[in-house]
């Protein structure tokens, strides 16, 4: 708190001067003539022609991750906050737009299109899309898990919600990039994440046509089950991609149709909630898991 304030003043004071008369100096280094003057908007008026100073913003709306996180846990959740506060998570609205900054794999593929990247251009950069998988794959990539990519026209991109949440019904997924969580693990659970021992996000299905949602977890409050031993209510702290941007949320709750209270917290009508704790990526700078590629090795099931 203490150096904030003194960054803080330290910029009041440069504005109040002009800044530190930088900028002719570093015009005339790239041979721009010094009569090219700023724009009253962006120099200071100082002596000496101010230098340019960053125009403030507001905070981001995202907060930091509650404090505490440790190991696997906090990794994770960083991630989610890194990826969210610099636009302040406008960018993972439905109506924003992403870019090549904002889902960072390298990965490539061949296609009749030829040499094709990550399909962050998909879509518009997948403007007037749900981008809640998005982000929760991309916080965990950048944060070292296995996550999980598909093979489009356009290039490799993530699977859907939907998609990840049907294949984890029988208590394994494609490509083995994260374990699904039993009922009986649920106990140890909230203790794990507590202690920084597993890294963990939540993927639910959406009915009636609706689409299904992905969080990123760094605490669980309660798990209750249904008669079938299905997650029927989950309350948890976390991070998501919602329709107005990237949030973290405390005591969210999803439940599944017909359960739950009808709430602004509560998100009722999901067919069926997963609970996956991923995996460590054992190359972390290239985590991804090309399924198609693990199912062809015999390492995960047939779609």
């Amino acid at each position: 708190q203490y150096t904030s304030m003194f960054d803080e003043m330290i910029a009041d004071k440069l504005a109040e001067g002009g800044g530190i008369g930088l900028a002719q100096s570093v015009m005339r280094a790239f041979g721009e003539d010094d009569r090219q003057s700023l724009s009253s908007e962006q120099a200071g008026t100082g002596v000496g022609g101010g230098m340019p100073l960053p125009q403030r913003t507001a905070p981001s709306p995202v907060t930091p991750p509650m404090q505490g996180l440790k190991g696997a846990t906090a990794k994770l959740a960083h991630a989610a906050y890194a990826i969210s506060a610099p636009e302040g998570g406008k960018q993972w609205a439905r109506e924003g737009t992403l870019t090549t900054r904002d889902l960072a794999s390298q990965i490539e593929t061949q296609s009749n299109k030829g040499t094709q990247h990550f399909a962050v251009d998909e879509a518009g950069g997948y403007t007037d899309a749900f981008k809640c998988n998005l982000f929760a794959f991309e916080a965990a990539r950048r944060a070292g898990f296995a996550v999980p990519v598909i093979n489009r026209d356009s290039g490799y991109g993530f699977p859907t919600s939907n998609s990840v949440t049907s294949d984890a019904q029988d208590g394994s997924l494609r490509g083995n990039w994260a374990d699904v969580v039993s009922p009986q693990q649920v106990p140890q659970l909230r203790d794990k994440l507590e202690r920084g021992e597993v890294a963990m996000m939540l993927t639910g299905s959406g009915t009636d046509g609706r689409h299904g949602h992905m969080a990123v977890v760094e605490k669980i409050h309660d798990v209750q089950f249904d008669e079938h031993g299905q997650v029927s209510r989950i309350e948890f702290d976390g991070y998501e991609a919602r329709q107005d941007g990237a949030q973290h949320l405390t005591r969210r709750s999803w439940n599944l149709k017909g359960h739950g209270e009808d709430s602004k917290l509560a998100r009722n009508g999901f067919g069926q909630i997963q609970m996956l704790a991923l995996r460590p990526s054992a190359t972390p700078q290239t985590p991804e898991i090309r399924l198609s590629e693990a199912i062809d090795r015999g390492r995960g099931k047939t779609p």
